[in-house]
């Protein structure tokens, strides 16, 4: 069904030569970018960009419910519109799904839609919305409905694709950030929080771990989890070294991994649970008084680096290269088998459950205890905090 539909697409969009955009001042914009935590935020420099080149302009948000608290924290989006294109059904479905989102986004008239999601629906929805200008990937052949396609490179980092989108338009962006700024509500909700968890001594660090991850609408990849056993190791000799206060985030579905990294700790290294007990906007508050943040490559990584919080992050099945915090306040943890990275957007469709082909996760299995003790040290000698 979808090769029939890339075919019927070839056919009906013509490719013609694309329009110079010298002088072209859009006032209407649309962002598309459905999931997930960070994407989103990887897409948040180009939404900076727009904003900054075109001040005036009215920015709208093509995304999935699951990730609309993120857009909406972001004081340059104007309006949200939601798609859930990773509800279950078929393409056909789908497609039926998409019509009212396209009637909305017609009524609204926008000048330039921004495609950042790799699909041809979503090139087909802007295309299908009479937005005359829509830039994006030309992807394996699926930018068939943008007007100005720029080739997809799978070796840059998530950020820089994704800029690569502008060049269009004549922007060439420096400040390649992401950013995430909690509302007062949600900074207020998340001091709450650990008062009333008892977060204890504030002279000593506190260190939000996320031991699970991997789980996203459209994709199931727990294969990106490091074993319990390792965290259950570093939380206990971070909290003998470092009087670390130690908090395990994430959502009421990642509650089972925390108990079986709690089981075996003991009274000794008390953990905070805030698993399920927050929104979005309040974890991100509550990342944001972390002093650390110690976890592999998921939503809650991103947004830790995003407010500001120094990481260390354990890749494997994923690249680092195209996906790891940038900056000195973050370390990430790699070793690379033949077999890593296995997951890279040529390889890989959205929506496809990964396993580990070797069968024993030797990616994430030679990371060890110590390189995570010797990263985390070194970013807590920065703030100050030394061993007790």
């Amino acid at each position: 069904m979808k090769s029939a539909l890339m075919g019927w697409g070839r056919r009906w969009f013509s490719r013609k030569p694309a329009r110079d955009l010298t002088g072209f001042e859009p006032r209407r914009i649309l962002v598309v970018k459905l999931c997930c935590l960070g994407d989103i935020l990887f897409a948040t420099p180009v939404v900076r960009a727009l904003k900054a080149r075109y001040p005036g302009a009215r920015i709208g948000y093509l995304v999935t419910a699951y990730c609309r608290d993120l857009v909406a924290a972001d004081p340059r989006v104007d309006d949200i519109i939601e798609f859930n294109a990773y509800d279950p059904g078929t393409l056909p479905a789908k497609l039926l799904r998409a019509w009212p989102v396209v009637r909305k986004l017609r009524q609204q008239r926008f000048d330039l839609a921004v495609v950042l999601h790799r699909s041809p629906l979503a090139g087909l929805m802007a295309a299908a919305s009479a937005i005359p200008v829509r830039l994006g990937f030309d992807w394996q052949g699926e930018g068939f409905s943008l007007t100005h396609p720029v080739l997809f490179r799978p070796e840059a980092h998530e950020i820089d694709r994704n800029l690569d989108c502008l060049r269009p338009l004549g922007l060439e962006v420096r400040d390649t950030a992401t950013e995430l700024v909690p509302s007062p509500a949600a900074d207020a909700a998340a001091e709450t929080f650990l008062a009333q968890a008892g977060a204890g001594d504030q002279s000593r660090p506190l260190i939000a771990v996320f031991p699970a991850g991997g789980v996203n609408p459209g994709t199931v990849m727990v294969t990106k989890r490091w074993p319990v056993e390792g965290y259950r190791e570093v939380c206990a000799r971070l909290s003998r070294r470092f009087g670390a206060r130690l908090v395990l985030v994430g959502s009421r579905d990642d509650a089972a991994v925390g108990d079986e990294l709690a089981a075996g700790l003991g009274p000794d290294a008390p953990l905070l649970r805030a698993e399920g007990k927050t929104t979005l906007m309040v974890l991100a508050a509550l990342l944001r008084r972390c002093d650390l943040f110690i976890g592999g490559d998921s939503g809650p990584l991103h947004m830790a680096a995003a407010v500001g919080t120094p990481t260390v992050s354990l890749f494997g099945p994923t690249d680092p290269r195209l996906l790891a915090p940038r900056g000195a306040a973050h370390r990430v943890l790699f070793k690379s088998p033949e077999c890593a990275p296995c997951y890279n957007p040529l390889t890989i469709r959205q929506g496809q459950a990964v396993a580990c082909r070797q069968g024993n996760l030797v990616c994430l299995r030679s990371l060890t205890p110590e390189m995570v003790l010797e990263a985390a040290g070194e970013l807590l000698a920065q703030k100050g905090f030394e061993p007790r």
